[in-house]
């Protein structure tokens, strides 16, 4: 069986149906859609009605709010942690870090739960071990880029975490503000 996709939500009939791992996925995938979107203040009440279901199907399934941000988050620490580990395996690891702050500050900007994927769940351990598994999957890709000549000794992950937390205030001042500030702080760590 398929899950709906997050644009069609599910009938009554197809919601019972689906397993609680599916419901579950459903839920995620449409919050992570609208928080993106809307930011995680997006009431409940409004998702359970984007999802087809009931309130209290909703906090049945997955919990309250923070759980669902918190999924949310590990679900992007995941995803960023996958990208820094792919980025520091190849050959040229100054361009790989490139890519990766564009990409990441393009996310920050356009994706409310990625921007605050560093801060939220503090003290929370699903949140707080995928933020260190990406933490240190960033400074690998920094260490690397390190070896290869092409960064500065003192850069670190808290560098362009600073940046990741501040593209989308740069944004708001003017449009492409998140990457002009992304190359400026890369053109900063960058060995001369």
């Amino acid at each position: 069986m398929s899950i709906p996709s997050a644009s069609s939500p599910p009938t009554a009939t197809a919601w019972i149906a689906l397993t609680g791992e599916q419901k579950r996925a459903r839920v995620l995938a449409v919050a992570g859609e609208l928080f993106a979107r809307e930011g995680v203040e997006f009431p409940m009440p409004e998702l359970a009605k984007a999802v087809g279901v009931g309130v209290g199907s909703l906090y049945r399934q997955i919990g309250k709010k923070d759980d669902v941000v918190a999924a949310l988050v590990v679900e992007r620490l995941g995803a960023l942690e996958e990208r820094y580990r792919a980025a520091a395996g190849t050959d040229d690891p100054m361009r790989a870090l490139s890519g990766v702050i564009v990409a990441t500050v393009d996310e920050c900007v356009n994706d409310r739960v990625t921007k605050m994927a560093w801060e939220f769940g503090q003290g929370r351990p699903d949140c707080e071990g995928a933020r260190a598994s990406a933490r240190e999957a960033l400074q690998h890709l920094i260490d690397s880029a390190q070896q290869a000549g092409a960064l500065r000794d003192d850069a670190s992950g808290n560098d362009l975490r600073f940046l990741f937390r501040a593209a989308r205030e740069a944004e708001k001042i003017m449009p492409g503000g998140g990457q002009r500030l992304g190359e400026l702080v890369l053109a900063g760590l960058a060995r001369r």
